[in-house]
């Protein structure tokens, strides 16, 4: 198109008045080259009017032409802002201009207009273009992107709008000031101090908004080191999934020590309640930062292992490191919470523990137990902690037998080291240490496992623990302990020795069924 390129060229240069009109009609042509064309040529034009034509035509100017504009501001900002500041015929397009060119220092003339101009449609656009504009300032502030050369004084400016409230009444203008704010602003933290007159009007805003950014920069005082007790309590009793997904993106994966320190102050936020669903409702990148919520909220230990253990299942990056701070940081549940749900797992029946919300916690722990992850391994078995050997000796004796052996095979399941501690148990030197080992290895089912040290016992112990030991070696099924009972048998009359008669009767009569 060496034709129309050298046209333009000329109009583009040319000092005839006529030219200027040629390209205005161009901006019209039906072919996209050619208004392309039309517009770099009156880009090259320096004359005010030029602008101000291109203005007065906005409403027909090519929307697909707007970035050529956009690479250009300082061409036409002087035309944009002389109707606003006069409020002339061109002001509808000049407010239109300001938001599709992104005029950003311009905000501060249409704050007046939003204010005071007798038209509400006029007042209603401009508005609507503050909060836009305000909105992408802000945002790029609160992301470390800041222009303080642009935003400084838009924010001076809307503060002021704020103050005017009274007068103006136009309560988006006070939205358009937060959603340009970063936290460090003096002017935020003047409005938000518990002696200023408008700290609940801004408190009313931020409960129930919407706007993004009101709410990115309400969820963003998570991180901040001193909340208002306000804003801490906002922050608690929203309950909106809009300002749960913000929220959890401020605490991020990591939370600093700041966040953590706030999050255990804040206690269980409204938003992030529905332990039951919360993980399935969030993204799979927000699940690390609930664990953290629900593990610094002090609240029930249950519902906090629930709320990781669903969140592991469903995976999400940073899940596995946050699962076991959570834990780590998690109160370890009492034997007495465990015990039931235990016999539960020990009896096998899958329905009954689906429907126990404790016995199907314990299951997905258990189950946990073979992760990959040994940080993740370690923290479980520290949850688990009341359902190990050392844990369980004193209680396993005082169990009906059914009972004992039932959640023995739960502590052998948990507890890789159980055996050893039964061992360790078994050379004790006090003898309610040892009579708990002995009934320890009846219920882990591990007397033939450690016949080595029944053998000690049955020839050197205190009369009552051989009595046990006979018991116990009734229901095991080895040739080492039956020697020894057989043993111990041949002794002359005495508690021992008919103990391990018993025994020896009741190992044969089993053998029959």
């Amino acid at each position: 198109m060496q034709g129309p390129s050298l046209t333009f060229a000329t109009l583009a240069e040319s000092r005839n008045a006529a030219a200027v009109d040629l390209l205005l009609i161009a901006l019209e042509d039906s072919s996209e080259v050619v208004r392309s064309y039309a517009v770099e040529s009156l880009l090259q034009r320096e004359e005010p009017h030029c602008a101000e034509a291109v203005l007065s035509r906005w409403d027909i100017f090519p929307t697909d032409l707007f970035g050529q504009l956009r690479k250009r501001k300082g061409w036409i900002t002087p035309a944009v802002q002389k109707s606003l500041q006069n409020k002339d015929d061109n002001l509808a397009h000049a407010i239109n201009a300001s938001v599709m060119i992104g005029l950003y220092p311009l905000l501060v003339d249409l704050i007046p207009i939003a204010e005071s101009h007798p038209a509400e449609t006029i007042r209603e656009a401009a508005t609507e273009a503050i909060l836009q504009l305000a909105h992408e300032l802000g945002h790029e502030a609160r992301a470390d992107r800041d222009k303080p050369s642009i935003r400084t004084p838009v924010v001076a400016a809307l503060a002021q709008s704020v103050e005017r409230i009274h007068k103006h009444k136009n309560e988006q203008l006070i939205d358009a000031f937060l959603v340009n704010s970063t936290w460090a602003d003096a002017e935020l933290r003047q409005f938000t101090s518990s002696s200023s007159e408008f700290c609940k009007m801004i408190g009313n805003r931020l409960l129930t908004t919407q706007r993004a950014g009101m709410v990115e920069l309400l969820a963003g005082f998570i991180c901040r080191r001193n909340v208002p007790s306000f804003l801490l309590e906002i922050l608690a009793i929203r309950t909106d999934d809009v300002f749960r997904d913000s929220l959890l993106r401020a605490i991020g994966e990591e939370p600093s020590a700041t966040v953590l320190k706030n999050l255990h102050e804040l206690g269980m936020p409204k938003c992030c309640a529905d332990d039951d669903s919360l993980m399935d409702a969030i993204s799979a990148n927000h699940r690390a930062a609930a664990i953290h919520v629900y593990s610094q909220s002090g609240g029930d230990p249950l519902v906090a292992l629930r709320t990781i253990v669903a969140a592991i299942h469903r995976d999400g990056h940073g899940c596995i490191p946050a699962a076991v701070a959570g834990m780590m940081k998690c109160s370890v549940p009492d034997f007495e919470i465990w015990h039931q749900a235990a016999l539960l797992i020990a009896q096998g029946n899958q329905d009954a523990i689906t429907a126990d919300p404790v016995a199907l916690l314990l299951h997905h722990l258990i189950q946990l137990l073979d992760h990959q992850d040994p940080s993740l391994v370690r923290s479980v078995r520290r949850i688990l902690g009341p359902l190990h050997a050392d844990a369980m000796l004193h209680r396993l004796s005082d169990m009906p037998e059914k009972h004992r052996r039932a959640l023995g095979r739960v502590v052998m399941t948990i507890d890789t080291d159980a055996i050893a501690r039964i061992r360790d148990g078994l050379r004790h030197p006090v003898l309610n240490k040892r009579l708990d080992a002995i009934a320890a290895a009846d219920a882990l089912a591990a007397v033939d496992l450690l016949s080595d040290s029944f053998e000690r016992i049955s020839r050197e112990d205190h009369q009552e623990a051989r009595v046990l030991a006979c018991q116990v070696m009734s229901r095991a099924e080895s040739n080492s302990t039956m020697s020894l009972l057989k043993e111990m048998s041949a002794l002359p009359p005495c508690p021992v020795s008919d103990a391990a008669v018993k025994a020896i009767r009741y190992r044969e009569a089993m053998k029959t069924f």
